[in-house]
């Protein structure tokens, strides 16, 4: 059992929704979900979402119809090693797949829209790192954390530092150099990643960011408690993106 990457032993899953697409980026293999409700031609912008660690994009099906109010073409990122995307988990890996997936569909899905970038939970330090090295809209994270170490130490006090060789997923080393607005919306009684994360994180950014704290809002159950603010949040992004453009 893979107790830093559990969704890596999780078998395959049949696609029950979405188009998927297996590309190439210099030798690398990436898989993506597409979100085939919205036309891309007629989308007015492209949500880049990168899921949670004990999950696959098959599993996400509750995610698309939130972009979908805004004209959003939801594309889903799967990781290295996860469900139908070969190759070896890790932070590496997880940061290259991210700058793969928006190459490509940058380059070749939708050419000239402006990209979101969407996350939760364990997903959020890789959509941090693309929005540190890419041009991106807007960064929308759910349960954001700034240290896998600290996280995964927390629940299992006693697991070595050995594990988190290429797991370490601490993103102060690059927060700075992400230029997007950013919205940040976390439980206020999660139970796995802390609300003090997305609190750092909003003392970080200042005015860059906003942070929604759901009252009583766990971890599991942030999609669940927290939907209305989230459709409230990217209904103001929307707008933003409107007004820019």
């Amino acid at each position: 059992m893979n107790l830093i990457f559990p969704g890596a032993d999780y078998p395959h899953k049949p696609n029950a929704f979405g188009t998927p697409i297996a590309a190439e980026a210099e030798g690398r293999r990436i898989y993506l979900l597409v979100d085939d409700q919205i036309d891309p031609h007629q989308a007015k912008a492209v949500a880049l979402y990168f899921h949670g660690n004990a999950e696959v994009v098959e599993d996400l099906d509750y995610v698309p119809p939130f972009f979908r109010r805004e004209t959003w073409l939801t594309v889903l990122v799967e990781f290295p090693g996860y469900g139908h995307c070969p190759g070896v988990p890790g932070e590496s890996s997880f940061y290259q797949a991210g700058l793969d997936a928006y190459d490509y569909v940058a380059k070749n899905l939708c050419p000239g829209l402006p990209v979101v970038v969407a996350a939760w939970s364990l997903g959020t330090p890789a959509a941090m790192y693309l929005a540190a090295q890419r041009k991106v809209a807007h960064l929308f994270l759910l349960s954001a954390m700034t240290s896998m170490v600290e996280v995964a130490q927390a629940l299992y006090p006693m697991t070595p530092d050995l594990y988190f060789k290429d797991a370490r997923f601490e993103v102060k080393g690059f927060w700075d150099k992400i230029q997007a607005p950013v919205t940040l919306i976390h439980g206020d009684e999660d139970e796995i990643v802390p609300v003090n994360m997305s609190r750092e994180l909003k003392r970080h950014w200042q005015d860059q960011a906003e942070l929604y704290e759901i009252p009583e809002g766990g971890h599991n159950d942030i999609y669940l408690l927290g939907a209305a603010t989230i459709r409230q949040s990217l209904e103001k992004i929307a707008k933003g993106l409107t007004g820019a453009s």
